[in-house]
């Protein structure tokens, strides 16, 4: 069995292992950058997604180190000497493979878990009006399911093979011995990490939303992790199909499922910071168009000076009252989506005044 899948490659697994979880980080940056620019304060569903994209990191690290100790993305090297029970076959490679996707099964449904409550989390600051209401009552279930199933994940994966954690990373005789289920339950974690994925995606098309903006990109980068996860659940098929089958490469099955694991991760956290990011690009473009028409006019000014300068004086105090009347509305902006109206309004009324 040849290693010809651009999954499969060592290259191409570090590329991945470090482009993601770093544009996840610079995505995270620049939402917290966005809201303290903003005056707005950070809010809980911001501060689910640091630890999320600080494991994330740590996943891709894992990767680097799994694919440099050639216990990924690579074939496994089978000794002269066979075990007399296949399945009891064992070697430092594949001590060094379980060890590898320990931790990655260990980190990954708290990532999931943390970026989809930070999904949730913002819905609620978005979309809930009422305490009371069906919205604030589906969103808040919905809270609660995902931490429960975050929580017993993690959990289950921790004491999989109760206290005798080596057997997790041990020969497949010492798995069953001394596991549970593991393969089963794997595939469990990816049928529901999918729904709830689904969920998350369809909550807000119904509801009532201003910004138009903010539904489609969020829909579309939404879309993508969703479309990750669901790749990634293909291939926990597979691992689970091939199990113990000593006929399928143990690590290539592996590297497949954590090579699409750690880019629906990054996915879900660069989707769930895309309102700020939204924000930050209309900011940019805003600023930049400012600096422009203050430029021009500034020139203007300066060959009129002697004329207009008591037009200048005027004009100068009109728009200091109107850059302070603009600084007290950012001052008071506490949602994203909010932000983005306000920045638009105040777009568009600058304009007119020059």
């Amino acid at each position: 069995m040849e290693a010809t899948s651009y999954y499969q490659q060592p290259g191409h697994i570090i590329a991945a292992a470090v482009v993601f979880p770093v544009l996840a980080l610079l995505a995270v940056c620049l939402r917290l950058w966005t809201r303290w620019k903003h005056g707005q304060g950070f809010r809980p569903d911001d501060w689910l997604i640091i630890p999320a994209v600080i494991l994330t990191l740590g996943q891709g690290i894992n990767l680097v180190v799994g694919v440099y100790i050639k216990s990924l993305a690579t074939l496994t090297v089978v000794p002269d000497v066979s075990a007399p029970n296949p399945l009891d076959f064992h070697t430092p490679q594949l001590a060094a493979m379980g060890k590898v996707e320990y931790f990655f099964e260990l980190t990954l449904p708290l990532i999931l878990g943390f970026v989809k409550l930070s999904f949730l989390l913002f819905y609620v600051r978005i979309f809930v009006v009422s305490k009371k209401g069906p919205i604030s009552i589906l969103l808040h279930t919905m809270i609660v399911l995902v931490s429960l199933w975050m929580t017993a994940c993690f959990f289950s994966v921790l004491f999989e093979c109760r206290l005798d954690f080596w057997a997790a990373w041990g020969s497949a005789v010492d798995m069953i011995n001394k596991c549970y289920n593991t393969l089963t339950f794997v595939y469990t974690l990816c049928v529901l990490d999918f729904i709830i994925d689904v969920l998350v995606i369809i909550i807000p098309i119904p509801l009532p939303l201003s910004n138009q903006q903010l539904r489609s990109t969020g829909l579309t980068y939404s879309k993508r992790a969703v479309a990750a996860s669901l790749t990634r659940l293909i291939m926990t098929i597979q691992v689970v199909h091939a199990s113990f089958d000593t006929s399928f490469d143990q690590i290539i099955v592996v590297t497949k499922y954590m090579y699409w694991g750690t880019i629906e991760c990054a996915s879900g956290i660069m989707a769930a910071c895309l309102p700020s990011l939204s924000l930050f690009t209309n900011l940019l473009s805003f600023e930049s168009a400012w600096r422009s028409i203050v430029s021009v006019f500034s020139t203007s000014s300066s060959r009129n000076r002697s004329v207009d300068d008591h037009i200048a004086i005027n004009d100068g105090e009109d728009g200091g009252m109107r850059r302070d009347n603009k600084l007290d509305k950012d001052r008071t902006m506490t949602d994203d989506v909010l932000s983005m109206t306000d920045l638009t309004r105040s777009r568009r009324s600058g304009s007119e005044d020059v």
